[in-house]
């Protein structure tokens, strides 16, 4: 008797475990890892009263042609409540040539009015990805951009 009791309390306090560890949402909520399928992910800090300040916003720009062996700039415009954000922890860059694993990254230099931006030379013609890691604010949101860089 004394077993099925222990047996059941141990049941008990594993659900209570499972449930805990859970945040109720099934798609994995504001802290699952990007999967490149949308156009830019978000996450934020809550405050001490359990609400969310209004999230910063980043418009990635990448100019309409790129050609190899010429020097780019690729930018991105931060905001919050359409306001410059001009105190951004860091911004960063990652990019990469599509179907390979290596990943390159630059720290954005602060230009003014809330963008930030990096110069790079492709060296090769193709299809490329790029990603802005800003944070700023208690908050990093990482938009992606695909473009070509012709030959």
């Amino acid at each position: 008797m004394m077993k099925k009791a222990m047996l059941a309390l141990s049941l008990c306090m594993m659900l209570i475990f499972a449930a805990g560890c859970g945040n109720g949402n099934s798609n994995g909520g504001e802290h699952a890892g990007h999967n490149g399928s949308g156009d830019h992910s978000e996450h934020a800090e809550h405050g001490q009263d359990g609400t969310i300040p209004d999230l910063i916003k980043v418009d990635l720009q990448v100019p309409a042609e790129v050609n190899a062996n010429e020097p780019v700039t690729i930018t991105a415009r931060v905001t919050q409540n359409d306001q410059a954000v001009d105190d951004a922890d860091k911004v960063e860059f990652e990019y990469w040539l599509e179907g390979e694993e290596q990943h390159e990254r630059a720290e954005g230099s602060f230009t003014q009015d809330g963008t930030y931006q990096f110069e790079h030379t492709f060296d090769k013609a193709g299809t490329y990805n790029v990603i802005s890691h800003v944070t700023a604010r208690d908050m990093h949101s990482m938009p992606k951009k695909q473009f070509e860089v012709k030959s």
